[in-house]
């Protein structure tokens, strides 16, 4: 496969925890798995964990699993209840348009910056992706379209050469963690739609803007593919509290 598709292979999982045996490093381990999975949607919102599952699931001690949910806390990540269970925090269309604020300033920015730095190699390894993407949507498989999103987005990102701002891109897309599930459970029916084409317009239009050396065409297209996923969100979650009374 390409070097794209390595990529999407080996940096960005779909959100499996594995079991952690490295004493050394067991608590960054037990923090990496659960950071990834939360990012990649693997937990929807309201999700609650306890220290002992956790430790079980990951055959550790309690005290690494406490120390990694305390972390992720401090990132917003998850929320921490009186009795010591973590839980993913609830969606909200408030808090949605938040982070959807931030990502388009913050990414729409930093594609910027990267643009100059990206070469003919990496609009082959873009159009790699972006063809698994499309791939992963005609076979209907949720996490592979996921993971390849991802995978498209950082690998402009980490262009940048800045790791302040890839920092930042990552925690706002950890804290959107929730609403990617939210979105991936209902995507099998999105796909029989017209929004199918719309999960992947904007990428090529990265790619497009990428070739021809126009940056903000590129900013542009970072920016309208976040609002776009914002927008069909908000439309979904008004429709089902319309229908059910909650989100």
């Amino acid at each position: 496969m390409g070097k794209g598709i390595g990529l999407l292979e080996s940096k960005f999982s779909t959100g499996e925890l594995k079991p952690v045996s490295s004493r050394k490093t067991v608590h960054d381990l037990v923090y990496e798995q659960l950071r990834d999975a939360l990012m990649s949607g693997a937990f929807e919102a309201r999700k609650a964990f306890t220290i002992a599952s956790l430790s079980e699931r990951f055959h550790t001690s309690h005290m690494p699993v406490r120390e990694a949910l305390r972390r992720l806390a401090s990132e917003n990540a998850l929320s921490i209840s009186a009795s010591g269970t973590a839980y993913v925090p609830a969606i909200t269309a408030t808090e949605l348009r938040d982070i959807t604020l931030a990502r388009m300033i913050v990414e729409g920015a930093t594609a910027r910056i990267a643009g100059p730095r990206l070469t003919e190699a990496d609009i082959v390894t873009l159009e790699q992706i972006l063809a698994h993407h499309r791939a992963s949507a005609s076979a209907g498989t949720n996490t592979e379209m996921t993971a390849a999103n991802r995978a498209f987005h950082f690998h402009i990102y980490q262009a940048a050469g800045s790791r302040v701002l890839l920092s930042q891109i990552e925690n706002l897309w950890l804290r959107s963690g929730p609403y990617v599930r939210f979105l991936s459970d209902r995507m099998r029916d999105l796909l029989k739609t017209e929004h199918r084409a719309g999960f992947t317009d904007q990428h090529e239009a990265m790619i497009e803007a990428i070739r021809s050396r126009d940056w903000i065409a590129l900013g542009l297209a970072c920016e309208a593919d976040i609002k776009g996923s914002q927008d069909l969100l908000l439309d979904i979650l008004a429709s089902e509290e319309e229908t059910t009374g909650t989100p």
